[in-house]
């Protein structure tokens, strides 16, 4: 309590956003000092005051004490590839942004775990019982499961087919959930759905029918739930999950992630089902983090990139207007081990000129990095693995705390009149 009165009196004798600028400022020195190959010098959000205008205001709306008002919320959906299905880089913003403004719970989590592949660390999941099949967003479109809001879908027709979802104990921040969400296909002809706890004995049951989001909400706030299909009528068949929704009732921010390897533009663009289902996750800030795998393989034709990331933007825009959108440029990246790849560079123009052009918000993180070429420094400084195009925990972590830094940086800027 008595850090916070006097983070508050602060505050009220700096302003909010001076005292967040010189915040960041330390904090980058820190890091230039730590790493000398760093450009923090280019660590800014270009257009943050025009382009991230509603955001930075959802953000100063934040009570001091989140018990003053604890339905305020900011709602953040961070979109990309495998920089962050696993959530080390989106996991550190998340983390910097909640323990300044406030923890308001995981948000999105899909069960990577019953699907076979790797996810976060905040959760962890496993199948129980029966088959499930998985679908990502790379996939050739199939109406019999289409790729909704996380990217990848599951499915089952086994009638008692479950999993676990588990949040680990003692995990920091804390994610417990006080309200879940299922997010699964709005069909009579699905399976019900019970949520069970360790025991077995069912707490809630999700019926079928009605729309996308069911809403279940406990009496205390949970690290463990089962849930399991439940067939109660003979025409329903199967049953197809999106994701989750993890809420702590609390003020503060909510940082949702939705990533998959090996994921570009141009996959999102086929899946009408994620942009119908966005609008659920009610974002005041988009992050679009795609591009590496745009611009991986040799013939990367930068107009083709313009059109499809039109596309992808103005689809986002249209199911959610109220939110701003952010792009970020892909980090420096190497083909086949050994090839500097030169299409980096102007997918990089071509990112930084629809941001002008639209008025959006664009951070250059390769431009922080070190520039063309710097992904060997950052191997050799153990931020890197060695196929030159992903980084160590430590890597992520680096980069995501550069982008924390750079947001809170533009929040201290004065809004344009």
């Amino acid at each position: 309590m008595l850090i916070r009165l006097c983070l508050l009196v602060v505050c009220l004798t700096l302003g909010c956003g001076g005292l967040a600028r010189a915040q960041a400022l330390g904090r980058l020195d820190s890091l230039q000092a730590a790493y000398p190959f760093l450009n923090t010098a280019a660590n800014r959000i270009e257009n943050a005051q025009l382009g991230l205008q509603h955001f930075y205001q959802q953000l100063a709306r934040l009570p001091v004490y989140p018990q003053e008002l604890p339905g305020a919320r900011v709602s953040v959906v961070h979109l990309g590839d495998s920089h962050l299905q696993a959530d080390e880089f989106s996991g550190r913003v998340r983390r910097e942004l909640q323990r300044t403004y406030g923890n308001a719970g995981r948000g999105l989590a899909f069960p990577f775990g019953v699907a076979k592949m790797d996810g976060s660390p905040t959760f962890r999941s496993r199948a129980t019982a029966g088959r499930w099949r998985a679908r990502r967003v790379l996939a050739a479109p199939d109406s019999t499961l289409p790729i909704g809001l996380s990217g990848i879908s599951l499915a089952t027709s086994d009638t008692g087919a479950a999993f676990t979802l588990r949040i680990p104990a003692r995990g920091r921040p804390d994610y417990r959930f006080s309200k879940l969400t299922l997010l699964r296909e709005p069909d009579p002809t699905a399976f019900d759905w019970q949520v069970r706890n360790a025991q077995g004995r069912v707490l809630a049951t999700v019926a079928s029918g009605g729309g996308l989001a069911a809403t279940v909400v406990f009496d205390s706030l949970r690290d463990f739930v089962e849930l399991r299909t439940v067939r109660r009528q003979p025409d329903q068949t199967g049953a197809r999950l999106y994701g989750l929704l993890l809420d702590n009732g609390r003020a503060g921010v909510v940082y949702h992630v939705i990533g998959v390897n090996g994921a570009a533009v141009r996959h999102y663009n086929r899946a009408p089902h994620f942009f119908a289902q966005l609008p659920v996750l009610q974002p005041d800030l988009l992050i679009v983090s795609l591009g590496t795998n745009d611009a991986y393989d040799a013939g990367f034709d930068p107009r083709r990139f313009a059109q499809q990331l039109d596309t992808l933007v103005s689809r986002l825009r249209r199911r959610c207007p109220q939110a701003d959108v952010l792009l970020t440029a892909p980090a420096d990246s190497y083909r086949a081990r050994r090839y500097r790849n030169p299409d980096l560079t102007r997918l990089r123009e071509a990112l930084r000129a629809y941001c002008a052009a639209h008025d959006l918000a664009y951070w250059d993180l390769a431009a922080v990095q070190g520039g063309y070429g710097s992904m060997r420094t950052w191997l050799a400084h153990g931020l890197a693995q060695p196929d030159l195009v992903h980084f160590t925990t430590k890597g992520y972590e680096l980069q995501g705390l550069l982008l924390y830094l750079a947001l809170q940086d533009g929040f201290s800027q004065p809004p344009p009149r």
